[in-house]
């Protein structure tokens, strides 16, 4: 059996390393599969590493399996994010545990946080405080603080609410391994001397003249390398939606983008109004955050808006999940045989085999669930590689094959 892991590795750093690590000690050295995200993390930004080079790099950071997150699971709130990466965990039939991390220790009492959402209670409550304009976030942190005693910032972390998600989807059969995380907190945007966030990572990688050596003491050598590589190409910029999202706008229609997945309560007026007079992309996200919409959740429904995707098509795409193998090991190699008998959803290997590209432009032929998954990462693929001052070849998802990491 293996055990199973839902990231974003964006990029991946030593605090990874350092998780996965410590899970093959705790379990004899079990394989380890990572389902990352895509082109897009959870927030809405575009990775700053293509998805074929950060599966890489979690090859050499220690997993045997990485596997994509589809962008409808990968682009969504935690409930959903969470999910959807067990979803496709649980259906490889070869995993038994899956690992997170949160900055709370003890999993008993997050776990009695994650009981919580199914009390009447629990949504009476969540209805009367959204009813007033309070974010879900917001309101099911105060609730679950009240609840359970737990510090409402400490519920408000990111690796906590996302380990709360995990335990609510976990069925029975899979059993949590919660590693505490200890240095940088998820959104800390400062360099430290070892452990640095994600976020601080990219926030230095993104100044004009990068402290490299400060980089170098939280992330390995490789991981170093594709950074400096592609920060000499040019780096990929949320700045570079603007233009799409107003050409999109020119031809649209109040009844089409109601159509668009988490365009709710008015926010189809008020989008237009808000990009008419922005002048950047930042203004337009500014512009429609509120209370009630986080700046997350407005960067999301503007890229659902951007790869047309509708509230009509979410369930049968939910349903239609896969496996996109992206890389891995020679233990990788033989956990993908094993799938390969046990599985209960396609694994996907190489796309041609089951889209081609006529099927992003002609859109004729009827398509499997999985299928309409699969073609929207592909969309969204694209869609990251005309984010940069030098666009880069489209249908990349068509020209790589999965990556075999031999020994290093």
């Amino acid at each position: 059996m293996a055990i199973g892991i839902i990231a974003e590795y964006n990029p991946f750093h030593s605090g990874h390393e350092f998780q996965i690590s410590e899970l093959k000690k705790l379990t004899g050295g079990e394989p380890v599969v990572a389902v990352m995200s895509g082109s897009f993390t959870q927030r809405g930004m575009p990775t700053i590493l293509d998805k074929f080079t950060r599966a890489r790099l979690a090859i050499f950071g220690g997993c045997d399996l990485v596997l994509e997150l589809p962008f409808v699971f990968a682009v969504e709130s935690a409930q959903d994010f969470a999910r959807g990466g067990i979803k496709i965990l649980k259906k490889l039939g070869v995993i038994n545990k899956l690992a997170f991390g949160a900055e709370f220790p003890d999993l008993s009492i997050l776990r009695t946080a994650a009981n919580f959402f199914d009390d009447k209670d629990f949504s009476e409550k969540l209805k009367k405080k959204m009813s007033v304009g309070i974010s879900y976030a917001r309101a099911t942190a105060e609730i679950l603080s009240e609840y359970t005693g737990i510090d409402e910032k400490i519920l408000s972390r990111p690796n906590n609410i996302l380990a709360i998600e995990y335990l609510r989807a976990l069925p029975a059969e899979i059993l949590p391994i919660l590693i505490q995380r200890f240095g940088a907190d998820y959104d800390d945007g400062i360099l430290r001397e070892n452990f640095s966030s994600a976020a601080a990572i990219r926030n230095e990688v993104y100044k004009e003249n990068p402290d490299w050596k400060k980089i170098s003491a939280s992330v390995d050598s490789e991981t170093l390398a594709a950074l400096q590589k592609e920060k000499i190409f040019g780096l990929v910029s949320k700045e570079f939606l603007f233009r799409p999202i107003l050409t999109k706008l020119l031809t649209a229609t109040e009844k089409s983008l109601k159509e668009i997945y988490g365009m709710t309560e008015g926010l189809e007026n008020l989008m237009p109004k808000v990009a008419g007079t922005s002048k950047n992309y930042f203004e337009i996200v500014a512009g429609m955050t509120s209370l009630r919409y986080p700046a997350s959740r407005i960067e999301r429904l503007l890229l659902h808006f951007l790869l047309d995707l509708k509230s009509c098509e979410i369930d049968e795409l939910y349903s239609g999940i896969f496996a996109r193998v992206l890389a891995f090991n020679e233990r990788g190699k033989n956990l993908l045989k094993k799938i390969s008998s046990s599985s209960e959803i396609p694994v996907v290997t190489k796309v041609t085999k089951h889209l081609n590209r006529r099927d992003i432009y002609e859109r004729r032929r009827k398509l499997s669930p999985y299928q309409k998954n699969l073609l929207l990462d592909v969309s969204a693929s694209n869609l990251r590689e005309i984010l940069f001052e030098k666009p880069k070849d489209l249908f990349q998802d068509f020209l790589n094959s999965p990556q075999f990491i031999e020994k290093f």
